[in-house]
């Protein structure tokens, strides 16, 4: 099966240490993301093998940049997982991305993983979703996929971005209204 890409609207980041250039932050949580999918935070099964390359991406990509950090430990808990994340120093694009954070500017984050059980649920509108209670984690990424869409474009306007391939990948970013843009393919039309 393909890897997936989950981008909860509950991730969030709940603690920054300037000096060190860690954030803290809720990676996914149980609650139905955007597309109606359920990710089960007790389901993770490989912590240890994640841990031995604990890569931190921006927005999934593994081509056009490098990880923009690494991430310190994890903590899964009943409703989600809290990770702590190092971010690059000496590396301006990483840098960039830490002070987004550090000013509440970027505040999302999402989990690249592989299912291993799940299952179709229905959702409301008749379609359905996807409940994953077991799955391996590849990555997690910091995303562009703020609270408040315009925060990106005031930071770009500011000048606060130096780095010029983020400026311009930003400036590139679509709005993500439904989670279409990082919802590489559709998980369930890959389930038997």
């Amino acid at each position: 099966m393909s890897p997936s890409i989950r981008a909860d609207p509950g991730a969030r980041t709940l603690h920054v240490d300037a000096a060190k250039m860690r954030v803290r932050s809720v990676i996914t949580t149980i609650d139905p993301d955007r597309a109606g999918d359920v990710v089960v935070p007790t389901g993770l099964k490989n912590l240890d093998d994640f841990m031995t390359n604990p890569v931190v991406l921006w927005a999934h990509d593994r081509v056009r940049v490098p990880p923009v950090g690494a991430c310190e430990w994890i903590d899964i808990q009943p409703r989600r997982i809290v990770a702590e994340t190092r971010f690059a120093q000496g590396v301006p694009f990483a840098e960039d991305l830490f002070r987004l954070y550090e000013q509440n500017v970027l505040r999302g984050w999402s989990i690249g993983f592989v299912p291993r059980t799940a299952r179709r649920i229905p959702r409301p509108d008749g379609a359905s979703a996807l409940y994953v209670s077991e799955w391996d984690l590849l990555e997690y990424s910091a995303v562009p996929i703020p609270e408040n869409p315009g925060a990106l474009t005031v930071a770009l306007q500011k000048g606060l971005i130096r780095d010029v391939a983020l400026r311009d990948w930003l400036r590139d970013a679509p709005d993500d209204r439904g989670g279409r843009w990082f919802r590489a393919f559709d998980v369930m039309g890959e389930l038997v």
